[in-house]
């Protein structure tokens, strides 16, 4: 059975972002209550991630979980490809609590996603 694209893609951003934080398959699998092997398999595309470990790696490595889908040919919707909107990230920066401040970027992102070009700072 050969490995699909996606599976592919999202893999390789995972092993991007355990080794661009010199982690090893080790420290991840433990961190996800895993084996390091199955790490190495989600790497390698052999094993499909599950929403909700997809979820619980990019809390591990704090990231949004559409880190894993970012450059992923075809993958044209909204929040994937454009840049933040300058005032709202103004906004979003004055905000202490970087888990509140991340959280509200999330719902920013799918309002948008939902509604493009209808959210903006100076709305209120």
């Amino acid at each position: 059975m050969s490995v699909d694209p996606v599976d592919s893609h999202i893999g390789s951003r995972l092993r991007a972002l355990r080794t661009e934080q010199n982690l090893s398959l080790q420290a991840v699998g433990q961190g996800l209550g895993v084996t390091y092997q199955q790490i190495r398999k989600y790497e390698s595309g052999d094993n499909r991630i599950s929403a909700s470990t997809l979820y619980r790696l990019a809390g591990f490595f704090h990231v949004d979980p559409s880190y894993f889908f970012e450059g992923l040919p075809g993958a044209a919707c909204g929040a994937l490809n454009h840049e933040p909107d300058p005032s709202m990230q103004a906004v979003l920066g004055r905000i202490p609590d970087a888990q509140l401040r991340h959280h509200l970027e999330g719902l920013l992102r799918v309002l948008d996603q939902r509604h493009p070009h209808q959210l903006t700072a100076s709305e209120g």
